[in-house]
């Protein structure tokens, strides 16, 4: 018989079922971000349809921003194992319909679909661990979270790269089925939360206008990428700013509004927020351009360019483990925000160096240092965020903090593919007199075929990429500067003793 856990009504093995399932479900959730680099070539390919490749990633991305906090919110109406099982059902359909997928139109709708469920699943995940776990002894178990947060955005492009390189390109969709499926089993049978219903109205006008909002940001910053001053991505940034004004106004007036914006007012909460965005920024940002140098500068294989990725998944896996169980031992997360940034900075301006003849050995080391910098931010944000609320808000504060982590991954993957894109178009025709700014982005090929060029060509057009990544790095570096002073200014409080869970049991409520 198994012996009751440290939790209030687990045992020992159900404690580790849950756990191990809600880390599974964050995993697979989050590889959908970065997985589906690997298989664009092979996609586009199959549809015919390379205008529209760009859309694949960003439904996904756009929906589950959206997901994210409304999901939040309606998990502290309506409890929390109801709107995860829903969730995990939305994603599991999304999942089945992208890969049977016949045209690209239905592949981007189904991927809009899965990002519903995505978001959610990587928001409530969290959530839970806040119900069930005291914010004291959160940091022993978060860690995990974060190694599969994390760690699933480091290891996307190996794992697409070895199923397209095995299987076909369905199957990174296919794939997460059966894991959804042992997911469900587990949540449904041992995942027992006691929940009271709160009688209240529903923030419809909210939700609305927060959707039109995220999804005009998302679109903007995806359509920015071909120029800024483009006449529709202004339009989709004024529309943005528009839906964010009424949306303050009418959460000012909701009875119980979708985002309560009390939260920004909590100094650990908000900073919180910003931090993980800043290491958003360079883990979703900047990851996938150093392996477009590994690829076309150093011509190396998906897989292959994958496994030289590694490093950063080691300073993930000791920081989420390390500073996780630091913070369960010594009661303080404050000083984790700020090595961390300090560590990420360092490594950025190491990796800034890069030029077209850069081993991958100079930047292995960097790597290490900037997998072990973010990690750290998101580990001990999760932890003080969750312990600066009250049960009643734990969701939708999760959600938030989750948001923004995402929203800076967005900003990041826009803007700095427009400094590589500038970049190319700017120092190739200053490096080849004969190609005009316009016909410069035409010499960026698949790897073997920039391999194939002339040494003088083939020599441009590397260089001009390291530079382009050299320029992205230190820009990350800079949003890193701004991550200290924010972890410098992120107030402690004591964790507490008890979690949310404790409290509910005594309330007797019932479980749903």
């Amino acid at each position: 018989m198994s012996k009751e856990s440290s939790v209030p009504g687990f045992t020992t093995t159900r404690l580790i079922l849950v756990l191990g399932a809600l880390a599974t479900a964050t995993m697979l959730a989050n590889l959908e971000t970065s997985i589906i680099a690997t298989a664009l070539p092979k996609i586009v390919g199959d549809f015919k349809a390379f205008e529209s490749f760009a859309w694949v990633g960003t439904a996904y991305i756009v929906t589950s921003a959206i997901s994210t906090p409304l999901l939040g919110k309606l998990s502290d109406l309506y409890g929390r194992r109801r709107i995860f099982q829903i969730t995990m059902f939305i994603f599991l359909v999304g999942s089945f319909l992208c890969g049977a997928a016949g045209s690209m139109g239905q592949l981007i709708a189904a991927r809009a679909f899965q990002g519903l469920g995505g978001g959610g699943i990587q928001a409530l995940s969290f959530a839970v661990i806040g119900d069930i776990i005291p914010p004291r002894d959160r940091g022993r178990y978060m860690g995990y979270f974060t190694l599969a947060f994390v760690g699933s955005a480091v290891l996307g492009p190996l794992v697409g790269g070895f199923i397209i390189d095995h299987y076909s390109w369905k199957w990174i969709f296919w794939i997460n089925v059966p894991f959804i499926l042992i997911v469900g089993t587990i949540t449904h049978f041992a995942l027992k939360l006691p929940f009271r219903r709160k009688e209240a109205k529903l923030d419809f006008l909210g939700a609305g206008l927060l959707s039109f909002t995220i999804a005009s940001l998302m679109i903007g910053l995806e359509e920015g990428r071909s120029g800024w001053t483009e006449t529709r991505v202004l339009v989709l940034f004024g529309m943005a700013i528009v839906g964010l004004i009424t949306f303050i106004f009418a959460e000012q007036r909701a009875a119980e509004p979708m985002i309560p914006l009390r939260l920004f007012s909590n100094k650990v909460v908000f900073r919180s927020a910003m931090l993980g965005m800043c290491a958003g920024t360079i883990v979703y940002g900047s990851g996938s351009f150093l392996s477009l140098y590994f690829q076309d500068a150093l011509f190396v294989s998906p897989t292959n360019s994958g496994l030289r990725s590694l490093p950063q998944m080691l300073g993930v896996t000791v920081a989420t483990f390390g500073v996780g169980r630091l913070i369960s031992t010594t009661g303080r997360y404050k000083p984790f925000p700020i090595i961390g940034s300090i560590c990420a900075t360092f490594a950025l301006v190491a990796i800034a160096q890069i030029n077209g003849e850069t081993k991958y050995l100079y930047l292995a080391i960097p790597m290490v240092f900037m997998g072990f910098g973010a990690a750290s931010i998101f580990t001990s944000t999760s932890i003080a965020s969750q312990n600066g609320v009250e049960f009643q808000d734990l969701g939708v504060a999760t959600a938030t903090v989750m948001f923004f982590r995402s929203l800076g991954g967005s900003f990041g993957l826009a803007i700095f593919g427009t400094i590589l894109n500038s970049t190319i178009r700017h120092e190739i025709p200053m490096r080849l007199a004969n190609i005009a700014p316009e016909d410069a982005s035409k010499l960026i090929r698949a790897p073997e075929k920039i391999k194939e060029l002339a040494t003088i060509p083939r020599r441009a057009v590397v260089d001009s990429i390291a530079l382009g990544v050299s320029r992205i790095y230190w820009c990350c570096a800079a949003i890193m500067l701004i991550a200290i002073v924010l972890a410098l200014l992120l107030p402690e409080i004591p964790l507490k003793q008890r979690a949310g869970l404790s409290d509910a049991l005594e309330d007797t409520a019932p479980v749903h």
